[in-house]
């Protein structure tokens, strides 16, 4: 069997299952956003990492280097965030061609300085190698507190599903980048592309966000959206045992996706439930403090937080109303090795 045919989920799972038993200090292992150890003095060490492949995550033509090194390790970033955690200490291993020209490199670096100063992360160290494609891999570790940690699993019937910020504009900057030619000029209204790009580029992490909303009896599941809401809601379910249910009409959409949709002949619903890389943060909350979590996050940030569904009191899976009929919300979002 070809790994295209098991794809990237399935060969995870095959290696879960066959991988030696965790030890004690091992909290959660493999299938979390981040791996949870115990730490000293009512904390929990997080470990996360993440890599980005030339050709697969990015185009040396239609990337700036800042960009590459900002998105890199905002998408780390978000992984602890998930967590409700504090990113800490970060090693970065880059795979370089020879060839590359030391200012592209160089300006790599500034875009993970720039993301690195934001969110007070140290870079600590690392490894640089020769490689025919740009690579580069960030292991980041972070801390939360026991009662603070949040995981995909613990949803209850009845909770209420919330998602931070806005869905979509980082699938519909990509269907640009590959197909430039469907926009003509005045297209889109001043700015949006530009919004859009910083959509895909520069996705901001929800580090602080997450941070404010651990308040006790509130958030019972989270997960960063890295591969579309889709995929997200289906890890947050099968997690949980718990069915969920959201509503189309109600998904956050960035400014300019269903122009783009149009453009494209998409549905815009595609973009944001099945177009990935938004880094914002899907979770579940107790519908007594839905107020309260999204108070906190709005004292601390300017983040919208909306609610866009409810974990179902039976059944399992993941339904999507449109307008008054309900119906089976396909697994979908990008995975490797297919």
């Amino acid at each position: 069997m070809e790994l295209r045919e098991m794809g990237e989920l399935l060969f995870i799972e095959k290696l879960k299952r066959e991988a030696p038993e965790n030890p004690p200090q091992v909290v959660k292992g493999i299938g979390d956003d981040a791996a949870v150890l115990k730490g000293e003095g009512g904390m929990l060490l997080l470990a996360t990492t993440d890599m980005m492949v030339e050709g697969v995550h990015f185009t040396l033509d239609t990337a700036l280097p800042e960009e590459v090194g900002y998105k890199a390790l905002a998408a780390n970033l978000s992984d602890i965030a998930a967590m409700g955690g504090i990113p800490q200490s970060a090693l970065i291993s880059l795979g370089l061609s020879p060839q590359q020209e030391v200012e592209w490199a160089q300006g790599l670096y500034r875009g993970l300085f720039h993301c690195a100063g934001e969110f007070q992360v140290s870079l600590v160290g690392g490894d640089t190698v020769s490689s025919p494609l740009t690579i580069l891999n960030i292991a980041l570790l972070g801390e939360v507190e026991e009662d603070r940690c949040l995981y995909r699993e613990g949803a209850n019937p009845g909770d209420l599903i919330l998602v931070t910020g806005e869905l979509g504009g980082s699938a519909a900057y990509l269907d640009y980048l590959l197909h430039p030619s469907a926009l003509s000029e005045g297209s889109l209204p001043p700015g949006v592309l530009e919004h859009l790009r910083r959509r895909h580029f520069r996705p901001i992490p929800r580090v602080r966000e997450m941070r404010a909303a651990t308040i006790p009896g509130g958030i019972t599941s989270a997960i960063d959206i890295s591969d579309g809401l889709a995929s997200e809601l289906h890890h947050l379910a099968r997690s949980s045992g718990k069915g969920m249910l959201v509503e189309a009409e109600r998904l956050p959409l960035s400014p300019g996706v269903k122009r783009m949709a149009t453009l494209y002949k998409k549905d815009p619903l595609e973009y944001a439930l099945y177009g990935g890389e938004d880094y914002e943060i899907l979770f579940t909350c107790h519908p007594q403090r839905v107020s309260s979590v999204i108070g906190a996050i709005q004292k601390a940030t300017s983040t919208p937080v909306t609610v866009i569904g409810q974990v179902l009191s039976s059944g399992r899976g993941v339904f999507i109303k449109r307008g008054e009929a309900a119906e089976p919300l396909k697994p979908g979002g990008y995975e490797h090795l297919r």
